[in-house]
């Protein structure tokens, strides 16, 4: 046994060049993949240790209005007199300072969140001068960020006299809070929070009919209480307190987990999906660098077994090198690892907590070993069947030579089955690291699908230049025509390396074109005009007030919808809502939960469909308004996305309570919604005339205003109606582009990562190439060949490669991101041609210049050296 590891040991030290080609290859492609494994276990322990505190409470109900005494009665009779209660009240409204002399500071839109004495029951203020959070409650006082007040214009000095309206009332800054107990993430902040004290809300006129606004009840228990249990007891008994119709969302911390382990999940499924197209590059090189030693070891192979060794031991002695090589590459893969997680979190900054701790635990290391050592072997199992064929016999005629009839066939059945296993494991890890088993399965199909497609086309384009070196224009170019037989004969190597930098070109490619049509769509609309403010909370009193308001400033107000609050009671007849069994029909909260689901929705009317509003399904609605005492339903328009997650269809008798009045409507048809327009949409519109008396608040948006007149008109405003929230909507834009190009750096991080694993194949593959065709570059530097001619040689070859594969790779990318786009986002797809052009140029310039690095030792040798073979 020593023998056999001794021996394995100084075969890889005498082919030191393969070592560490193979080495490093499954190294890159290891590390990126360990990398994002990492962080995602990282955020997973942080999120595990401290879901008490990101909940801020061990349970929490959530209402959009204030609980009753029953239900307060039946929460404190369910979860014991021991509880420990706090209370906060969350909305967005408008602040700005008070006018100072003849300068109009800047108003700006804040989530204010209103605490009551016993806020936090988890977690705390970390306040620039440790001010007593108590003082909250003593008079109005505010906390808020210091650039929160930076963007008020109050400056950076210590907390400002200029006092704060929020609504009728005015406000100081108590202290700037470093750290607030609020952690809950999401990926678009509105607006930056301010605390207050719950009483402090008397006074400020913000709380008003129809005002979106959240109640939360937080409550913590004694150390072993079953949790879940009181969850479960408490969604019974409100069910039966609202006769079916619940409207008290219930969470903790088995909700925050399973919502911040979705958000997360996003974020490392992805990009450990393409963590492994990085590692299935490097497997590819791997695999070829191995195919080459294997065919120059034939000989030795066969003299082993002449002289004695059995077959078990010649393929333990391959195996034990692919294990060794294999090691090494997880442990140098760790090592990298190392040096990369710290990007993650710059990478996902606002977007993962601060506090968070990264680093690679003892399971990681434990994967990167086994599948570097497994991964090695999996991947290098179709050459094995080289060393199954391999018999001393062949010393006397000749080795490498291809069998015939039915062992011919046998040996081509067994190479087919060695690729198996690779396929196999391919699929099994992509499931795993997607998080969902259909998107990892969809994802490595398409990847098999792509590289079958490309592999297909290089075969074509490589077969294409036997042609093609003949052809007349390149017979009369020296290095053309050596460069195209060249490719033509050693078809092999040139595919690998053509499909190695399409699927690089093709990842890199494959992401920003999604991004681009998304960016173009949210910031330009094709066919829409994106208006500059959108109002939220008016009040029917106030609609005409405001339309006359903005006959004297610049601007047009547009799109005036009335808002009313309802909840859908049932469906066909059947209960939308069945007791322990949550919502019969699909939702975002799945079968059996209604904890954490929407359990109030807004309704609109309109007589006709907004421009930002497509009928895709069924007949318009009745123009003449729904006549209360027919009796029939009325017509309901339903947005095609509501309709899917709810298993809504045309027909559908739904029936309504709005406001304890009970209301029946069916479905005539189905419309797609173009959310990004900005304008008020709803999910669902009823016909004219059913909601026209009942008690409402409206929603609105200003166009056709100047950058230079937005912030007196967003003052004025807030000083005419302070209760309407004003939310500028290109800074909204702004912000949700700003999280898709985080998440799209993101995968274009680690797409690199691939291309740099293609990069080093490509090297490792040329250089191989160059070292196997050293006796014909010698011969050609006899015979007269300068080393211009010789250069110019390697650069059309792999400039021919890098090119065609960039071609064909952007082309496929198109294809496959037109389909993801149209599936995904409604067509939000755009070609930039400007993008293409510089990929392919760069991809080109890349590969010509890894050639002719790798191939310049070989160039440089004496054609002495022919002497010596």
């Amino acid at each position: 046994m020593m023998f056999w590891v001794r021996m394995a040991m100084r075969e890889l030290w005498v082919n030191k060049g393969f070592s560490l080609f193979f080495v490093l290859n499954l190294s890159i492609g290891l590390a990126g993949f360990i990398a994002v494994q990492s962080f995602g276990r990282s955020l997973d322990r942080h999120m595990d240790k401290n879901l008490r505190e990101i909940l801020t409470a061990d349970l929490v109900l959530s209402a959009t209005s204030p609980m009753t005494e029953a239900e307060l009665a039946l929460a404190d009779e369910v979860l014991g007199p021991d509880a420990s209660k706090a209370r906060l009240t969350a909305f967005y409204t408008m602040i700005r300072p008070e006018n100072s002399g003849d300068s109009r500071l800047p108003a700006r839109l804040v989530r204010v969140m209103a605490v009551d004495h016993a806020y936090p029951l988890y977690g705390r203020f970390v306040l620039e001068n440790q001010t007593d959070p108590a003082l909250l409650q003593q008079g109005p006082g505010l906390f808020m960020t210091r650039d929160t007040a930076l963007t008020l214009g109050l400056g950076d000095g210590e907390a400002p006299s200029t006092p704060l309206l929020l609504g009728d009332k005015a406000f100081h800054i108590r202290d700037f809070f470093l750290e607030d107990p609020d952690k809950s993430l999401t990926a678009v902040d509105l607006a930056p929070k301010v605390y207050m004290g719950l009483d402090q809300l008397d006074g400020t006129g913000l709380v008003r009919f129809g005002s979106r606004i959240l109640y939360f009840y937080f409550y913590t228990f004694a150390q072993g209480t079953d949790i879940p249990a009181l969850t479960r007891e408490l969604e019974s008994r409100f069910f039966d307190l609202s006769q079916g119709q619940p409207r008290i969302n219930i969470f903790d911390t088995r909700d925050v987990n399973r919502q911040l382990g979705r958000l997360t999940g996003y974020f490392t499924g992805y990009m450990g999906l393409v963590g492994i197209v990085a590692l299935f590059l490097a497997g590819m090189s791997g695999a070829y660098l191995f195919r080459g030693v294997v065919n120059l070891k034939q000989k030795e192979m066969a003299i082993l077994m002449s002289t004695g060794a059995i077959r078990r031991e010649i393929y333990g002695f391959v195996s034990l090198q692919l294990v060794i090589l294999g090691t090494l590459a997880a442990l140098l893969a760790v090592g990298a690892a190392f040096l990369l997680m710290p990007a993650f979190p710059l990478i996902f900054k606002g977007l993962v907590p601060q506090d968070l701790v990264i680093g690679i635990d003892p399971v990681t290391i434990g994967l990167a070993v086994a599948l570097g050592a497994a991964g090695s072997l999996v991947f290098c199992l179709p050459v094995f069947v080289k060393i199954f064929n391999i018999r001393p016999l062949g010393l006397l005629r000749g080795l490498g030579r291809d069998g015939d009839g039915v062992a011919g066939l046998t040996r081509r059945a067994w190479q087919a089955a060695a690729f198996l296993p690779g396929l196999g494991a391919f699929f099994a890890v992509s499931m795993m690291v997607a998080g969902v088993a259909r998107d990892g399965f969809i994802f490595a199909l398409g990847f098999i699908l792509a590289t079958l497609i490309l592999s297909a086309v290089g075969s074509l384009v490589f077969w294409w230049c036997k042609p093609l070196a003949q052809s007349r224009a390149v017979r009369r170019f020296t290095a053309g025509r050596i460069a195209f037989r060249n490719l033509f004969r050693n078809k092999w190597s040139s595919l690998s390396c053509f499909v190695t930098i399409a699927l690089g070109v093709f990842l890199i490619s494959l992401i920003p074109q999604i991004q681009k049509g998304l960016e173009s769509e949210i910031m330009r609309p094709e066919g829409l005009k994106l208006p500059v403010f959108f109002l939220v909370d008016i009040q029917d009193e106030q609609k005409q007030p405001l339309i006359d308001f903005m006959r004297s400033q610049p601007g047009d107000l547009t799109h005036i919808s009335p808002t009313v609050h309802g909840r859908i009671s049932t469906v066909n007849g059947r209960p939308f809502f069945e007791k322990n069994t949550g919502n019969t029909r699909r939702s975002e909260g799945g079968p059996g939960r209604m904890r954490g689901r929407r359990l109030e929705f807004i309704f609109s009317f309109r007589k006709e469909l907004a421009d930002s509003e497509t009928l895709v399904q069924g007949r318009p609605m009745a123009s003449t308004p729904w006549n209360f005492n027919s009796g029939a339903p009325f017509d309901i328009s339903m947005a095609v996305s509501f309709a899917d997650r709810f298993d809504f269809k045309i027909g559908d008798t739904i029936g309504f309570d709005v406001q304890g009045i009970p209301l029946t409507g069916r479905v005539v048809n189905l419309r797609k919604v173009r959310w990004n327009s900005f304008q008020p949409n709803f999910f669902l519109l009823f016909q004219d005339g059913v909601l026209n008396d009942a008690p409402k608040t409206h929603l609105g948006a200003i166009s056709n205003v100047g950058p230079d007149q937005r912030k007196d008109l967003k003052n004025s405003l807030v000083d005419r109606f302070p209760n309407i929230s004003v939310i500028d909507v290109t800074q909204t834009a702004g912000t949700i582009l700003e999280v898709t190009e985080r998440l799209s750096l993101s995968v274009r991080f680690m797409a690199w990562l691939a291309i740099g694993a293609g990069l080093v194949s490509i090297f490792s593959i040329a250089r191989h190439e160059a070292r196997k065709n050293r006796n014909q570059i010698n011969l050609l530097k006899v015979l007269g060949c300068d080393f211009f001619t010789l250069r110019m040689i390697s650069l059309v070859e792999f400039g021919f490669i890098g090119f065609t594969a960039s071609m064909f790779a952007l082309g496929l990318s198109a294809g496959f991101s037109l389909a993801i786009s149209w599936y995904f986002f409604d067509s939000l797809w755009q070609f930039d041609p400007w993008y293409f052009a510089g990929i392919l140029v760069l991809a080109t310039g890349v590969c010509m210049a890894t050639g002719l690095m790798a191939a310049r030792q070989v160039m440089h040798a004496r054609p002495l050296e022919l002497l010596n073979l």
